[in-house]
């Protein structure tokens, strides 16, 4: 009976062609740009937090607890206080990266500019600050080496190649005076938000440098997978005894960072949401057409002796039909310019790239092929399908067959 049901209700959608291809069109249309616009923006959000928050704040981040509120090598801690090697074996962990962070003042001849020192240890760093894709010219640095990186920004601010040198004065580990001439081995292509106005030190050229042997002000920890950050958190916080270590993710060590990528997202929301808007009313508008081209044949049939539950049942079952069709044929439309996107992202030129350099994220524009954001927008299509179908079934169930058929 159910198999009668279907074949009627298929052939029920192309006695009216037209309208089933509006139907079907109004969905496979909204549905490309749904998804075209949120892989885009889930694409864009991942790298973004890869960029701005992999290699320089760390998906979860281990601190002296004074160091929250008064970020200085004052509040630096001994390495040897974290488990570091119980931490990499936690599920889930891609790795671990102590740092140095320090502010600092650089010049040369009369030429100076406040920057920021960061001491990395380059032969596990190069990979999760994408180093190498950086390097504009010179060579990376080693992990004893004594020369240092600066970005192409401060490169052309003091007007310095490869081999020249940088005065670089600072304040060290409680109140040691850090002074010291440094080369320049290499300059980095960094975007110009914080990342720009940066110089890079082996770690330990670092710890020297602030008289810090053996202490750094951070210990950063990446995920494999963002959405288990809760969880590792957790497990990070299970392996620290000592109370005067605090584990923060990177939302809570930099707030308005994570406010930014909110807005980003809800924005992509409503602009979906308005999608969304244009599917129902068409889908809606649809219904009536196919309710009102069909009143007297309802009249008839009810009249004739169909149950008005059956009618009622081949008609939602048109509109589910439908709606299928047009999910399925909305996916494998936009899921091609999806995969080349995603293969090939699009380097923005002109304002648009200074504006994403600006505010310290890599200008390019690709997208996702998250299975979660296709899965979650053709469920939402279909619920709004059948939440409109009710309008359907509540003409059907009122339906009076002499009425409907003097109407017509």
């Amino acid at each position: 009976m159910k198999g009668q049901f279907i074949k009627l209700a298929w052939r029920n959608i192309w006695r009216n062609k037209r309208r089933a291809f509006i139907t079907m069109g109004s969905i496979i249309i909204s549905l490309f740009f749904v998804l075209f616009i949120r892989q885009m923006q889930m694409w864009t959000f991942n790298n973004n937090v890869e960029t701005a928050v992999a290699g320089y704040v760390g998906y979860i981040q281990i601190t002296d607890t004074g160091f929250v509120n008064e970020p200085t090598l004052d509040y630096s801690i001994e390495l040897d206080r974290i488990p570091v090697d119980d931490i990499r074996d936690i599920k889930g962990v891609r790795g671990v990266y102590p740092r140095i962070m320090n502010g600092a003042l650089a010049s040369i001849g009369i030429k100076s500019k406040g920057t920021a020192v960061m001491g990395i240890t380059p032969s596990i760093d190069v990979e999760e600050m994408d180093l190498e894709k950086r390097l504009e010219k010179g060579e990376l640095i080693s992990d004893d080496d004594k020369d240092i990186m600066i970005t192409e920004n401060m490169a052309k601010f003091y007007q310095v190649d490869i081999g020249d040198s940088l005065i670089v004065f600072s304040q060290g580990y409680q109140g040691f005076q850090a002074a010291g001439i440094y080369r320049i081995k290499s300059v980095l292509d960094m975007p110009t938000g914080a990342m720009s106005n940066m110089i890079y030190m082996s770690l330990s050229n670092s710890q020297y440098f602030y008289a810090a042997e053996g202490r750094v002000t951070s210990l950063l920890i990446n995920i494999e997978n963002p959405a288990e950050l809760e969880r590792v958190k957790q497990d990070v916080q299970a392996k620290i005894d000592d109370k005067g270590l605090v584990v923060r993710t990177w939302k809570e060590v930099s707030p308005e960072l994570s406010e930014g990528f909110d807005l980003s997202t809800n924005s992509g929301l409503v602009i979906a949401a308005i999608l969304y808007m244009i599917v129902g009313f068409g889908m809606f508008g649809t219904m009536v057409m196919l309710y009102n081209e069909r009143l007297f044949e309802f009249g008839v049939l009810v009249s004739i002796g169909m149950k008005k539950t059956a009618l009622m049942f081949v008609t939602v079952l048109e509109v589910i039909i439908l709606a299928i069709a047009g999910i399925l044929l909305g996916n494998l439309a936009v899921f091609p310019v999806l995969f080349y996107l995603n293969r090939n992202p699009i380097e923005m030129t002109g304002e648009a790239a200074e504006t994403a350099a600006y505010k310290g994220v890599d200008p390019v524009i690709g997208t996702g092929l998250f299975s979660d954001v296709f899965i979650a927008n053709s469920i939402t299509i279909l619920i709004i399908s059948l939440v409109l179908s009710l309008y359907l079934v509540v003409k059907v169930l009122r339906l009076k067959p002499l009425d409907a058929m003097r109407k017509n």
